[in-house]
């Protein structure tokens, strides 16, 4: 909650969407479902564009990583070379071609388990309320969350099934 005398820092948060103070942060989740990066808080009135220039995931991407973003997220003038960016294509026409099918459906698949892994971390209560006086700890908060949900069972139902496969062998 950020107190009503610090109308700069209430600008900055105000979601007219969520009708409330939010922060933001940007969660990397890898193909199997496992959280990966968690950047610092941002206001909630930050750009995506802002949020990934500044939190420096950029600098860890190597070449033939995948981003997948959202149709709004707009990066690819400032990806580094070789790192290639995945957004769900724009309806132009009245209708998807068979290849812009294809590749929705696939991007789904995978744009679902990263939904999963933040809606994991979502459920930790401490998210629900965080005083603006505990603001300069919040980032921490927010990563060790990340962190705790990698502790939870596989999200994919192939990982689980490797994981039990492997723990019945010892």
């Amino acid at each position: 909650m950020v107190p009503r005398s610090s109308m700069t820092a209430q600008k900055a948060t105000y979601s007219a969407y969520k009708h409330k103070n939010t922060w933001k942060a940007l969660i990397g989740v890898a193909p199997n479902g496992v959280v990966t990066f968690v950047s610092d808080l941002y206001p909630g009135s930050t750009s995506d564009k802002k949020i990934v220039q500044h939190c420096k995931i950029l600098e860890q991407m190597e070449t033939g990583d995948l981003i997948l973003a959202d149709k709004g997220f707009l990066l690819k003038d400032i990806l580094p070379p070789g790192v290639n960016l995945n957004i769900p294509p724009f309806l132009v026409t009245s209708q998807f071609t068979p290849e812009q099918v294809y590749r929705t459906e696939t991007i789904a698949r995978a744009r679902i388990h990263v939904e999963r892994a933040i809606r994991r971390m979502k459920c930790y209560k401490i998210l629900d309320f965080i005083p603006y006086s505990l603001q300069s700890h919040a980032s921490c908060v927010v990563q060790v969350i990340g962190a705790l949900t990698n502790f939870q069972p596989p999200l994919i139902r192939e990982v689980a099934q490797a994981y039990s496969s492997n723990s019945d062998n010892e």
